[in-house]
């Protein structure tokens, strides 16, 4: 049995599920935002048992042979506190069999710390933009001036990616307003965007035209199927690994020197969109790398 965590309502979710229960596999989707009246956990440390009610019912974590992390949601509770309890209480879940999570808990905590991230990769070898992590604003605008094009994102996600700076003109008031709180400045690299997703082994990349700063805003993007150098091949499968990732999409910007830029890893991302024009195998690499994993 294969666990997916979140949301049935989930198109790439209910994808996944679709395609491993066509390749004969039996899945159960575990959505942590029900938890209470539709779903129900029960912890015994001593028998180290962790059972699960999803729909009435029963599931014994040991039956579970693969985990895949889409999405977790913060589960619903009255009061703060009572949210710091619902949370614990699946914490059994996140810590068993690590090895056997796409991706495990390790992995997503790693990916939030975006800052660490960066540094990680690059010595690992990769080439990261100029980069300032702050929240003081005098130390953010040395910092800007300093190129022509800047652009701002969040330190941890959450937002989108916007231009700061476009030659050597602010295009966003952000700066100046009062209270910046921590943000990320790079120098804008330009060339193009490249997506790698990494399964196992296995490397697959996209080009992602767009004018967009951030592609992901952008409805007019689209992907098309590339090869990559061999060199980033390999650095794309050692990010990974180092990440604790088994799968993950790093995104570069390729530059006018043919130079790849690192710029994240994300453990847990979408893919439909890019899979569907770029016709690669994502769909049915991950669940055979799950099914794998769920025999052994």
């Amino acid at each position: 049995m294969i666990l997916c965590l979140g949301d049935e309502s989930d198109h790439q979710l209910q994808h996944v599920v679709t395609t491993l229960h066509d390749l004969q596999q039996e899945t159960v989707i575990f959505n942590t935002a029900n938890l209470g009246d539709q779903l129900k956990l029960q912890w015994q440390p001593l028998k180290n048992t962790f059972t699960l009610v999803v729909d009435n019912e029963y599931v014994d974590l040991d039956e579970a042979g693969a985990f895949w992390w889409q999405r977790f949601s913060v589960p619903p509770a009255a009061n703060p506190v009572a949210g710091k309890n619902q949370i614990s209480a699946l914490s059994p879940l996140f810590y068993h069999q690590p090895e056997r999570w796409y991706n495990p808990l390790s992995a997503i905590r790693f990916h939030q710390a975006k800052p660490v991230q960066l540094q990680t990769a690059s010595a690992l070898g990769a080439i990261i933009p100029e980069t300032l992590i702050s929240n003081d604003v005098t130390a953010l605008k040395h910092f800007a001036e300093q190129f022509q094009d800047v652009i701002i994102k969040p330190v941890s996600g959450g937002d989108h990616t916007t231009l700061l700076r476009q030659h050597g003109v602010y295009v966003s008031e952000h700066l100046h307003q009062q209270d910046t709180g921590a943000v990320t400045l790079q120098a804008r690299i330009d060339g193009l965007d490249v997506r790698t997703y990494v399964i196992g082994d296995e490397v697959f990349s996209g080009v992602i035209y767009s004018d967009m700063p951030d592609y992901r805003t952008d409805e007019c993007a689209e992907a098309q199927a590339t090869e990559i150098p061999e060199d980033i091949r390999s650095l794309a499968r050692t990010i990974c690994a180092a990440f604790g990732m088994k799968w993950c999409a790093i995104d570069w910007r390729c530059n006018s020197k043919g130079e790849f830029i690192f710029l994240e890893a994300n453990p847990c991302p979408y893919f439909l969109k890019f899979e569907h024009e770029t016709q690669h195998p994502l769909t049915e690499t991950l669940c055979r790398a799950l099914i794998t994993t769920a025999e052994h």
